[in-house]
């Protein structure tokens, strides 16, 4: 059990350094990131983690400090981390990062790509655009550029975009 609180505080103080040292502005609150993406007009990425998974640390700190990464992310999206762990691996006390139950996963990481208004963007809008596991940074770029291309597609009308 001590090693288990031990991962925690290590895998949320990592976290924490999203918004410093990663130079990527990771909000956890899913109504604050909404807000923000209405106002400037652009997708979210959701990033999904677990105190559980062991991928999770190496997308924190091999993926997402990668200056192409970071640059991309920060032109194109509201970024929105959230916490899936569950049952066991959950913590008893309401946590800010704690995803809501329409966005837990049974794999992480994962990243789902949405609208403002949690539009999605697979199958014409039907469902989330979603990936699982790990992926390098130039594997996720590309992701992100057909989310954009998604988004674009998809809702460009209703938020006045080119």
């Amino acid at each position: 059990m001590k090693k288990i609180f031990l991962l925690f505080i290590m895998f949320t103080f990592t976290l924490s350094l999203f918004g410093s040292e990663l130079g990527i502005d990771w909000r956890n609150d899913v109504n604050d990131a909404k807000e923000a993406a209405k106002k400037q007009k652009k997708p979210i990425i959701v990033f999904l983690h677990s105190r559980s998974c062991f991928y999770c640390p190496k997308i924190i700190e091999q993926v997402l400090p990668n200056p192409k990464v970071k640059k991309f992310l920060n032109k194109n999206f509201i970024k929105l981390a959230l916490d899936t762990s569950t049952g066991s691996d959950s913590i008893e006390d309401e946590v800010t990062d704690q995803a809501p139950p329409r966005f837990i996963v049974s794999i992480t990481p994962a990243f789902i790509f949405m609208g403002p208004n949690e539009e999605k963007l697979a199958r014409n809008g039907k469902k989330y655009m979603i990936i699982y596991g790990y992926w390098t940074p130039q594997q996720l770029i590309k992701w992100g550029k057909d989310a954009l291309k998604r988004f674009h597609k998809l809702y460009g009308k209703k938020y006045g975009l080119k």
